[in-house]
Formats: structure tokens, sequence, C-alpha cells
């Protein structure tokens, strides 16, 4: 993989200088100023010098008035003449090809100079700022951006399906900040987290502002801590809870037959490395077993590896392309199957929501545009972007959006998303089924859940597996 070389700030020249200046048409402090009568109690002065009196009152007047308005205003009123007197005509113009960076150098001087806190002025916190900010001008969010070394760390970590924090995931979709899963045996479980839950702060910091990246980095840290949350229940009500971190371990896949059918459902965490070998297995085992339809669950799969999402599709498809890429200069490349697939008839329906994202969608993409499968639940969260990560010399990291994907055939996903073929809404609240909580399921089973979402899912799968004729063809 290239790496992409950013050259930092630091070409020699000087700024030009804001000193203050005096403000022309200043009165000289030394004219002289002509004393007023005096006049005998009770007399009335003479016209001119009731005016002159009248005046100067007036004058007086004004100077508390101005010196009010000083002090409503702040510090700034005064700076803001000295700035104006001494600002000299914009004359900046970009370079039409590399930046020269005088402008940053300009910005970091004036800091240097002016900022009321030096102690503030960390070199390598204003880097990072720097970085941030070039990456985040492009208007790439989630995809084009610097990742510091505790960032790259956490992302790391979700990779390989293990991490240390709490056990809950995050969604801000909706502008707060809500957990719409809790993970099953995890602390957050264990301590009263529910589906729904808003965090309102993190150890007594608000978190409005904050993205979910800098709340997770907030909510982890080292095994055996602990760590408190302000929730807001869907009733409007809050409470604090303190839980201690632990080691997590998230199985990248998992399945089990819905209760009292032969309908596999198989949830995928993510595209972590071996995603779909995870899946292949599970396929075989439930083959195995008789199933005649599956489920897959990809609500909440933040995507991964690009790799991965061919090999599942690959498991279902015996041909035709899993997406298009286009370069940046506009070259579309297509991405075909690979293998022999163990599943190609068997019916199939995706279960997706706003949380399914990347890899996620390329997969979903692939079977939804072959007609391989029903797709069910709410649009998508609309990556379309290949991501290559670049590792910084502070330990942080730059991921840049290298390449734009399309569905086979020819769809934009970016920012759009891909809309299901049923649209159902999970409700406020709700719990997200996943298949190790299907044995802990009452006599109703899935039927009185309230995960409207999966029951929809099992619903279209009945329906086609009604359609199919012929037995299935299965792959030893």
């Amino acid at each position: 993989m290239d790496d992409d070389r950013f050259r930092a700030p630091g070409a020699a020249g000087t700024a030009p200088s804001l000193a203050p200046s005096t403000p022309p048409g200043a009165a000289s402090p030394d004219a002289p100023v002509p004393p007023p009568g005096p006049w005998p109690t009770g007399a009335a002065a003479p016209a001119s010098d009731r005016w002159r009196r009248g005046r100067r009152v007036l004058a007086g007047g004004g100077i508390l008035l101005a010196v009010l308005l000083v002090f409503s205003l702040g510090v700034s009123v005064g700076r803001m003449g000295d700035i104006l007197g001494a600002t000299p005509t914009p004359s900046y113009a970009p370079g039409a090809g590399q930046p020269s960076w005088s402008l940053l150098d300009q910005a970091w001087q004036l800091l240097e100079q002016h900022y009321v806190d030096p102690a503030a002025l960390v070199p390598l916190t204003l880097e990072r700022g720097a970085v941030s900010g070039m990456a985040n001008a492009l208007d790439d969010r989630g995809h084009t951006g610097y990742l510091t070394p505790d960032e790259v760390k956490a992302r790391d970590e979700e990779l390989s399906g293990t991490f240390v924090g709490v056990g809950a995931v995050l969604d801000q979709s909706s502008g707060t900040t809500v957990i719409v899963r809790v993970i099953p045996g995890s602390p957050a479980e264990r301590a009263g987290v529910r589906a729904g839950d808003e965090i309102v702060a993190v150890d007594g910091t608000s978190v409005a502002g904050l993205t979910v990246d800098e709340i997770v980095a907030k909510v982890r840290g080292p095994e055996g801590t602990k760590v408190t949350l302000e929730l807001k229940s869907t009733d409007g009500t809050t409470r604090s809870l303190t839980i201690t971190r632990a080691r997590i371990d998230i199985p990248i896949v998992s399945w089990a037959f819905a209760p009292g059918t032969k309908d596999a459902v198989i949830r995928i965490e993510s595209f972590s490395t071996g995603a779909a070998k995870g899946v292949a297995d599970a396929l075989r085992q439930a083959m195995a077993q008789g199933a005649t339809g599956v489920v897959l669950d990809l609500r909440g799969n933040p995507g991964g590896y690009v790799n991965e999402p061919v090999d599942t599709a690959s498991l279902f498809m015996a041909s035709g392309d899993v997406y298009l890429s286009v370069d940046r200069s506009g070259t579309q490349t297509p991405h075909a199957v690979s293998g022999h697939p163990i599943a190609p008839d068997i019916p199939l329906v995706v279960l997706v929501d706003g949380q399914t994202a990347s890899s996620a969608e390329i997969l979903t993409g692939a079977l939804q545009d072959s007609g391989r499968a029903w797709v069910v639940g709410e649009t998508t969260y609309g990556t379309g972007t290949v991501v290559n990560t670049y590792p910084l010399a502070d330990g942080g990291a730059l991921t840049i959006g290298t390449e734009r994907w399309l569905t086979p055939k020819g769809r934009a996903i970016w920012r759009e998303g891909l809309v299901p073929n049923e649209v159902v809404a999970l409700p406020t609240g709700a719990t997200l089924l996943v298949p190790d909580a299907f044995a802990t399921l009452g006599a109703g089973g899935i039927g009185a859940s309230d995960d409207a979402q999966l029951k929809a899912a099992l619903a279209a799968l009945e329906k086609r597996e009604g359609a199919v004729a012929g037995p299935l063809r299965r792959a030893a």
C-alpha cells in the first residue's frame, strides 16, 4: 500500500505584524481646556458659558456612555479598532498545485504572538488539529479523516473482534447518542443498560457535540476500571450507572434456527478477517441440519475488509459481479464472485438497518441487484467508499477514501444508502434479537418479541421458501 506523504507546514518567512496603531483624529492630551465660571451661588451663568458648560456635560456623558459600552462589549472593542487600523488588504493567492502552507504558518505565528494562554499552544495538538481540519474540509466524514493513536487502537480492536469496554453499540443517526444494542453477557447488560437509552454524559462530562468515536474513546479504558454513564430512558427519566470495564469478545459470526423452524438466522457482526469463513461454516452446519432458508442479519454491521463481502457473496452466487469500483480518474472496475457457491439456491433474506455500512452494503447490493436475496429493514448508512489507512509519524493515521463503489447495476450508495425491498423500522426501545438470545425466548418465541424487523424477515423468507420448486442444491 502506498503511503501518501504529508509535508507539514514550516516554510520560512515572517507574517505581517498586526501591531496596534493610534486611531486617526484623536485629540492631543496637552490641549488646554478653558475653566468655567466661577459663578455666584444662585446666579445665572452667561449664555456663552452655559453653552460651554452644557457642551462639557454632554461630553462627559458621552465619555461615561463610551466607558459603559466598552465594559458591556468587552476588551475586543478596543482591539477591533487596533486590528482594523492595521489589517492590510487581503492578498493571499493559493497555489494552483501543492499548497505553500504560508497561510497555516501565518495563523500559527498569530496564535503564538497573541493567544491569551501560551501554555495551551502545544505543537503536536495544533498539528493534529490542522491535519484533522484539512481532512474534514473534504466533507467526506466517516471515510477521509484523522485518527489519533487511541482511535487507531480502538479501530484495530474492533476489527479483531475483541476490545475492552462495557459492551454497548452506539448510534447517532437521530442526532443524539443512542444505545441500539447491548451485547449479551456484557458488563452493560449486567448493569441494566437497555437498547434505546441515550448517553447524556460520561464520568460527569456531557457528550453533547462529540462524535461516536470520541464517546467510544471515553467509555473504553483499561480492563477492571470503572466508568459512569448518565443515561436517559425512552420515557425521559435519567439514571446513572457505574460499570466496570471488561474484555469483550464478540463472535464475528453466530447462528441459530428460529425457534420451531428450520430457518437459519446467521448474524455477521463485522467483516473482520475470517468473516466469510465463519459464514461458510455456519451455512454448512445449518444445511447439514436441514435448513430450508437463511436470514442474513447485517444490522449494525459497520463493515470491514473489502475482500470479505466478496467471498461471502460467492457462497450464495454462482456468477456475476459483487461491486464496481471507480477510482479517482473515473476508471470503473468490476469485481466478480470467486470460487464455488455452497448455497446457490437456498431461499435468502438480508436484514439491514441504518447502521449497515461499508462492506456490509457491498454484500447487500450484490445480493439485491442479482435478485439472489430479498432485503428487509431500513435504508443503509450510505458509505460507498473504499477507505485505505495510511500511518502517520505520531502513531495516528489518515484514512482516505481512495475509490467509490457502485452496486453491480451501477447504483451509487455514497450518502444515499440502499433502500430495502421491504421497509420495516425497529420500534424505539425494542430489543434487537440475535441468534445467541433465541434459547432464552419464552413460549411465544420470536413472535412474542418486539423485534419487528426480524419477524418481517422471517415472514418474507417463508414466502420465498414456498416459491422454491425442486430440491435445493447443497455443497458438501
